[in-house]
């Protein structure tokens, strides 16, 4: 089980009251509502590996380069991410209670936790389950490898199992196709404007019909019937784009991450969790992670 954290933490934070607090007084909203859900995970599949990924760069230079408008909507005062500041307060916490209770929290320098997160995904011989409210993690779904993504809403005790036939039938495509999908279609929360005028039916359409982006614009060069002239100078129009949203989008580099220890076995929770007020996960916990 790999789980995009900063999702978790996120939506721990504003589904849950300021009023929980630690005995010492620290509000620890994030920090429970992160521990509640992922025992609900570990509790509901049972995964023999449990590794949270973590933004080690958040907005990597070399993204913002290929396209300048990435997360620039995200951005606070000196390029640091917008986050208010008794969530900030609780992020360390948030991993102190994750190592206390022996769970891996791994991050890549200049890398992202969707790059962390597929470059375990990509190499595992087991069956993977990717827990994030990140739809862009959607394209490791693979059917023949069992990966799927339980896809977090707005909160954190509901989710969605997003496999191929959930993909299919949402989105019109094969699973394999919501990269370049998502690269047509767009992000405007990651700043990400995708092709004007190209949605997601018309999206879905083209890459039906064509398989892949390359073969999409090989046939808007060459007048193919079966794209709108006016559809096909856009694409055209957007080629260059295209190439260096895909770069961006598709998680397909390879990167170095931590072998994951078979042998590893949780240890017991420490005093540490006790001071935050989760003395409760002493059962919870111990003997559910199994490494």
């Amino acid at each position: 089980m790999l789980v995009d954290i900063a999702t978790v933490y996120y939506r721990a934070y504003f589904s849950l009251p300021d009023s929980m607090k630690a005995p010492d007084g620290r509000q620890i909203n994030a920090v429970r509502g992160t521990m509640d859900a992922l025992l609900l995970f570990v509790d509901q599949y049972q995964p023999q590996h449990l590794v949270t990924a973590w933004d080690l760069a958040w907005r990597p230079d070399w993204r913002v380069e290929l396209v300048d408008s990435y997360k620039t909507a995200r951005v606070a005062a000196e390029d640091e991410e917008q986050m208010p500041d008794t969530l900030s307060e609780q992020v360390d916490l948030v991993r102190t209670a994750l190592e206390e209770l022996g769970v891996p929290c791994v991050g890549v320098e200049d890398y992202e936790a969707d790059d962390v997160i597929a470059q375990y995904s990509r190499t595992s011989q087991d069956r993977t389950y990717v827990v994030s409210g990140d739809r862009d993690l959607f394209q490791l779904v693979d059917d023949e490898r069992n990966v799927e993504v339980p896809y977090l809403g707005t909160g954190v005790a509901k989710h969605t199992r997003v496999n191929g036939e959930y993909i299919s039938e949402r989105f019109g495509i094969h699973h394999s196709q919501y990269g370049e999908f998502s690269v047509l279609r767009g992000d405007a929360s990651d700043g990400l404007p995708g092709v004007k005028g190209v949605g997601e039916k018309t999206a879905a359409a083209l890459l039906s019909t064509f398989g892949s982006i390359e073969n999409i614009l090989e046939a808007a060069e060459a007048g193919h019937s079966a794209i709108k002239p006016r559809i096909a100078g856009l694409l055209l129009d957007h080629a260059d784009y295209l190439d260096r949203a895909r770069k961006i989008v598709l998680l397909n580099r390879e990167i170095s991450v931590p072998a994951l220890d078979s042998n590893w076995k949780s240890p017991s929770p420490s005093p540490t969790l006790v001071e935050l007020g989760m003395s409760r996960y002493e059962a919870g916990w111990h003997g559910v992670l199994e490494y």
